[in-house]
């Protein structure tokens, strides 16, 4: 096989493939360059980069809808945090990161789409050590915003338990780029018939989904998620229990609260729910084939989801 060598990027460009994914890449900002690019073939990172070879950064997403970025300030300060907890100085502060969001939307015209941002240690050699690297650099890319089919939260979603262990020491609660262990779960999901799984601690509390929380309701009418001793802090998680007094004064709760609760605790649930950036409130129908409630998305799962979508409606960050 003799392979051609390459000695222009307008003919790496030529030769590069297209595929389905990108028609959904509509604009990327990168610090290597210092501007944006509507071009998905030149949204690229440079293989020397932390981020690549070693996972070395940290990351967020967060959705636009008709012009407002739902929790943006949340996001940020979790990623402030994630980049402190790996020692990792962010390239632009919080009002930079909103400045450029603006640009960026600006050049591609769009009222709703995903920002995925991602903070990295920097390009600047293939070691683990971390002073090789040039700086610290950021690459924001605005994509198209998808959600679940509306089927799904109509008839609910089927989960399993996931034999993936959950993250210690800590790094549960840091959104790294290294993020193995939660392709693991997606693809054991989709392995084994299921639309998500949560793992689950070696003493036998429950965790999490590969990119979302869980909330059931209890027997009690306590609406509860897992402890954030081995979880990530969802945004649009905190945001429910900033809201979930309406829930109280409709009667349809009693709390809701963060707690350690086992397995069989949950496959006793009136009703559950998984919960994150791009889901709402999404209605679990049943846990590793055992119905919940009585298979069909509750009340209070449909009120929550009623709740977000309306706070999506009237707060955030404007940028059209």
């Amino acid at each position: 096989m003799n392979l051609p060598v390459f000695k222009c990027l307008d003919d790496i460009l030529e030769a590069m493939p297209a595929y389905n994914a990108q028609a959904g890449y509509h604009a990327m900002y990168s610090s290597i360059f210092s501007g944006i690019t509507t071009n998905p073939q030149l949204m690229m990172i440079p293989v020397d980069d932390h981020l690549v070879h070693r996972g070395d950064g940290v990351f967020e997403a967060f959705q636009m809808l008709d012009g407002r970025v739902h929790l943006f300030d949340d996001h940020l300060n979790r990623l402030e945090r994630s980049a402190k907890a790996i020692e990792l100085d962010l390239r632009h502060s919080q009002d930079e990161i909103k400045d450029i969001c603006q640009q960026l939307i600006d050049s591609c015209g769009l009222r709703n789409a995903l920002f995925r941002l991602y903070a990295s240690r920097g390009p600047g050699g293939f070691t683990p050590n971390p002073y090789d690297s040039i700086g610290p650099q950021m690459y924001i890319i605005v994509s198209s915003l998808h959600h679940p089919d509306e089927s799904l939260y109509e008839m609910g979603v089927k989960v399993g338990f996931s034999k993936v262990a959950v993250k210690s020491g800590g790094m549960s609660q840091v959104k790294t780029c290294n993020y193995i262990s939660n392709v693991l779960m997606t693809k054991e999901a989709i392995d084994n018939g299921y639309d998500f799984v949560i793992n689950v601690t070696d003493d036998g509390y429950l965790g999490e989904g590969a990119t979302e929380n869980m909330v059931f309701l209890t027997a009690e009418n306590d609406l509860v998620f897992s402890s954030f001793d081995h979880t990530l802090r969802g945004t649009t998680l905190l945001r429910l229990q900033e809201l979930s007094g309406e829930l109280v004064n409709l009667g349809l709760i009693r709390e809701m609260k963060e707690s350690k609760h086992k397995v069989a605790q949950l496959m006793d649930a009136k009703e559950a729910f998984m919960i994150g950036t791009s889901l709402n409130a999404l209605p679990i129908s049943e846990v590793a084939g055992k119905l919940i409630g009585d298979g069909k998305p509750g009340k209070v799962t449909i009120a929550a989801r009623k709740l977000l979508s309306d706070d999506q409606s009237v707060g955030g960050h404007r940028l059209v």
